[in-house]
């Protein structure tokens, strides 16, 4: 057990090196396969051993070796929160199916909080696609996330052996339609009022996607998280950097931290905010 999971940790931190390059070539409508990674300075190739996930940056002390450019702490950066999360994951569902569609998951939402941040975009190629998949994995997803009151009601109408086959993608549709609905009415009443944009429709995507892995109730959980998030970093640029209530800020970064919070904290909140 102790190898596997190890293993599995090394393999999130590769695909944390791979999530780099979507953070840094997405935004920018460049090939994610296509050339090699180089530096962004002088262009040279970068070797496989200087791509070596956190070591290369530790023993290159954060610098390109050929021409010394400064590399951003943010990678080996993405590496480890990768790894955690594949880590975490392994922990949590111990390597039956919802801990591949749950690190899927969180890979996806990592680029996104990272191109939101940097960006202030949420790409259609990961936030659509993601839909989709989350729709199509939900079967193999931790049953927990689907079976909820409305579960209970359906499986109440089918016999028993049926309804376990409908309600994970009943679920997961739920989730994605309630996700992105309320998102959608919430901008939309937002920009009537105010007469300006206040959600973006890559939030919106965002959150349809959050809710076909996760179903409607997490759902609820990661807008009312990445709300209050928001409102804490709002409060925090308000009163120590003298913004004004106009400042845009990167909701899906919220949005993406939520979702995690709601993921491993979901279930178990709910099971002591709304016992049977």
């Amino acid at each position: 057990m102790h190898v596997v999971l190890i293993f599995y940790t090394v393999l999130g931190l590769i695909i944390g090196s791979f999530l780099n390059v979507c953070i840094y070539r997405i935004p920018l409508r460049k090939s994610i396969v296509f050339p090699r990674s180089s530096c962004t300075r002088c262009g040279r190739q970068i070797p496989f051993y200087d791509n070596i996930p956190v070591l290369s940056w530790i023993l290159l002390q954060g610098k390109c070796r050929f021409c010394g450019a400064s590399i951003s702490f943010q990678y080996p950066f993405v590496e480890l929160l990768t790894g955690a999360a594949f880590l975490v994951c392994g922990l949590k569902w111990n390597f039956t199916p919802p801990t591949y569609v749950n690190s899927l998951f969180l890979s996806a939402t990592i680029v996104l909080i990272f191109t939101d941040f940097h960006h202030r975009i949420l790409p259609n190629v990961l936030t659509l696609p993601g839909i989709i998949a989350g729709i199509l994995l939900s079967p193999f997803q931790d049953p927990a996330v689907y079976m909820d009151v409305l579960s209970v009601k359906i499986a109440g109408l089918f016999e028993y052996q049926t309804a376990r086959a409908v309600l994970p993608w009943a679920g997961s549709v739920s989730g994605a339609v309630i996700g992105g609905g309320i998102l959608l009415v919430i901008g939309f009443g937002y920009q009537k009022l105010r007469k300006r944009q206040g959600l973006g429709m890559g939030d919106i995507k965002m959150m349809a996607m959050v809710g076909a892995f996760l179903g409607w109730r997490l759902t609820f959980l990661t807008i009312f998280a990445g709300s209050f998030l928001g409102l804490l970093a709002g409060m925090y640029l308000i009163v120590f950097h003298k913004q004004t209530l106009q400042a845009k800020l990167p909701f899906g970064v919220f949005l993406g931290i939520g979702s995690a919070l709601a993921l491993f904290y979901g279930l178990p909140f709910l099971e002591w905010y709304l016992p049977a």
